[in-house]
């Protein structure tokens, strides 16, 4: 009972109208039946089935406590947040990584592959591919990318997060074998069958984005939200590496080949591409047996009793409450109660039957008046209480105001500015290492490829891979904003000094320029790069909060798109490789303009996903608890030890 009186008083369900509730002091047919009669069987009778209404109250009244679907939702919501962090927490993230580790190494595998293809099946320009042909094959992924961000964030707010999560990594593992088996051919030669392919690609690697960071956010705890997510996207940095060490391995191996002739450089390459769906096969099964997020079947699905099953059976914990509550439903079976309520949160009970919200002729609402229902329904959005899957049109109020939409621009221009730079470098480092004579060797196909990879390692573990995981272990502490505004003030400053002095750092030391270049990557990644992941997916509201990550997660593909196209047009102005300076100096001009928007964000660290979207009675919870509140079971309590 004390456990039920603590719950209580955190929440503070509002409750029937005493006009249901038969008084245990009301007169009762036992002073009936004594008028006049006087005789000690009578009084017995009398005592016995007062006693019987005393007990006909209790159950009552706890019903009224223990089903209170507001109530219970909160509980279900307070379970996931407060929740110690345990194995199901652990297998999230690593089921949610491993997508992103291939996404990495899928993604970057092109920057070595490019030249590659060039030594293969463009000897006859120079050992290079094309500069068009080279946008197309870098920048189609981007394009694939948006439209899978854009798509699968839909798709996940209108049908559930579980029904699309996995769908993703098949396409990625079709489109990987595709590019690795691809041919030259009269009608389509290779490099328009990878561009194809690769485009496919990126649609499953952009909708891995809203996925991974929804799912990861709905079911971390408050308080380790941020480190969660952060760890889930710190993958790529290892996805990343991990195609730099497999491209150094199998160059090892074939070396001899390659020495003898250039041309077997189409082994490594199709291999390199291959063993990228290998992680992707992998957790392709996880992903399909993963639930369904409790806040989507809440705040979406209107099912209360499934999202309390599902919280219980990934957190391994029993529902405090439920075991009361079977005794009152199984004890009001037995007595009959005059007064059945036939109110569920649930649009469908585990009986089966369609029950939209509450019924008119119930003896119990949610909402004791109408101005709480007209408080909490301001704080959810004004959403239909009995249904909140959202519309165009509600989607379209929801972000014509300018608190919302403020937040939402800042989080989809923060991070367009953000990968301007970031796919910028990412995607063409071999070039810029080249333009340093790292990685540039004439006329030795094998040589020159050993040193491009090596350069990419060096620089992924000076710099990526350090700033990935000081986010994971700094977020919870610092806060989003803080890390978002030290790495662009940071990369700003770092992009300033590479392209304002790129010539006297050259001429003084080409490792001096391979420090700052990896310093770049480290405040990138402990910075915006983690950050613009993680704040989109904890600031839309539940039914949205899929698209609003999508929607960021593609502008910074377009920053993506127009940084490659950029890049790819500009890096040749007086002549080979020589515009690359002016470029780094419009690398830090993106970074002052994602700062901007930077502040348009809220800060998130510490506060519920219901009380940063504003979708929840938070503030109502908040008031409650501030108002003096007595139990109605101690109540009744009091009221029977009364002589």
């Amino acid at each position: 009972m004390s456990e039920l009186q603590d719950r209580s008083h955190a929440y503070s369900p509002t409750y029937p109208p005493t006009s249901y509730i038969p008084s245990p002091h009301s007169p009762t047919t036992s002073r009936q039946l004594s008028f006049g009669a006087g005789t000690s069987s009578i009084d017995n009778a009398a005592t016995n089935e007062q006693q019987q209404q005393q007990q006909h109250t209790s159950n009552f009244s706890r019903a009224n406590l223990l089903d209170d679907p507001r109530k219970r939702r909160l509980d279900t919501l307070a379970k996931i947040d407060n929740a110690e962090f345990g194995w199901f927490h652990v297998r999230a993230c690593m089921v949610a990584g491993v997508g992103f580790f291939t996404d990495a190494y899928d993604l970057f595998a092109i920057n070595l592959v490019s030249p590659m293809l060039g030594y293969v099946y463009f000897s006859h320009n120079n050992n290079t591919v094309p500069a068009d042909i080279d946008l197309l094959l870098k920048i189609s992924a981007s394009i694939g990318t948006f439209f899978g961000q854009i798509g699968f964030g839909y798709l996940a707010d209108k049908l559930g997060r579980k029904r699309m999560y996995g769908v993703e990594l098949l396409i990625i593992i079709v489109a990987t074998f595709g590019q690795a088996l691809c041919g030259d051919s009269f009608a389509l030669s290779l490099p328009m069958s990878i561009v194809l392919w690769r485009f496919i690609l990126g649609v499953g690697v952009g909708g891995d984005y809203p996925l991974s960071a929804v799912i990861t956010s709905e079911f971390a705890t408050t308080h380790r939200r941020g480190a969660m997510m952060a760890a889930v996207f710190a993958m790529q940095g290892f996805g990343y590496l991990t195609t730099g060490m497999v491209a150094i391995a199998l160059l090892l191996c074939f070396r001899p080949l390659i020495e003898i002739d250039p041309q077997n450089l189409d082994y490594v390459w199709r291999c390199l591409i291959g063993l990228g769906c290998v992680p992707a096969l992998v957790a392709v099964y996880f992903r399909m047996t993963i639930p369904e997020t409790p806040r989507f079947v809440l705040d979406v699905e209107n099912n209360l009793n499934k999202a309390e099953r599902d919280v219980n059976t990934v957190l391994k914990t029993r529902n405090a409450l439920q075991s009361d509550r079977d005794v009152v439903e199984d004890r009001n079976t037995q007595f009959n109660m005059v007064h059945p309520r036939k109110s569920s949160l649930s649009g469908r009970n585990d009986y089966g039957s369609d029950r939209r919200g509450y019924n008119q002729d119930s003896s119990y609402t949610m909402f004791s008046n109408s101005s709480d229902k007209r408080n909490v329904s301001i704080l959810q959005g004004n959403r239909d209480l009995n249904g909140n899957k959202g519309s165009i049109r509600d989607f379209i109020r929801h972000f014509s105001r300018w608190e919302t939409f403020k937040v939402l621009l800042g989080t989809s221009m923060s991070w367009f500015a953000l990968d301007v730079a970031f796919y910028g470098i990412g995607l063409n480092n071999t070039f810029i290492l080249s333009t340093i004579h790292f990685g540039n060797v004439e006329g030795d196909a094998y040589h020159t490829m050993w040193n491009a990879t090596v350069g990419q390692v060096i620089i992924v573990l000076l710099g990526a891979i350090p700033g990935y995981w000081v986010t994971v272990f700094t977020i919870e502490r610092l806060g989003r904003i803080k890390i978002q505004v030290l790495g662009f003030v940071m990369s700003c400053i770092l992009f300033c000094i590479l392209g304002f002095a790129y010539h006297p750092i050259h001429d003084l030391s080409p490792v001096l320029f391979v420090f700052l270049f990896a310093a770049t990557q480290f405040f990138q990644n402990f910075g915006p790069n983690a950050t613009t992941f993680i704040i989109p997916g904890e600031v839309f509201p539940t039914r949205y909060r899929s698209t609003g990550h999508g929607i960021s997660a593609g502008m910074g593909k377009l920053g993506a798109i127009v940084a490659q196209i950029g890049f790819s047009s500009m890096k040749d102005r007086g002549g080979k490789n020589m515009f690359i300076p002016q470029l780094l100096q419009i690398f830090a001009l993106f970074m002052f303009i994602g700062l901007l928007f930077t502040y348009l964000v809220p800060e998130t660290m510490g506060k519920t996903l219901e009380e940063l979207s504003g979708e929840d009675d938070y503030a109502t919870r908040q008031f409650e608890r501030e108002q003096p509140f007595k139990n109605p079971l101690q109540e009744e309590k009091d009221d029977y030890d009364e002589p």
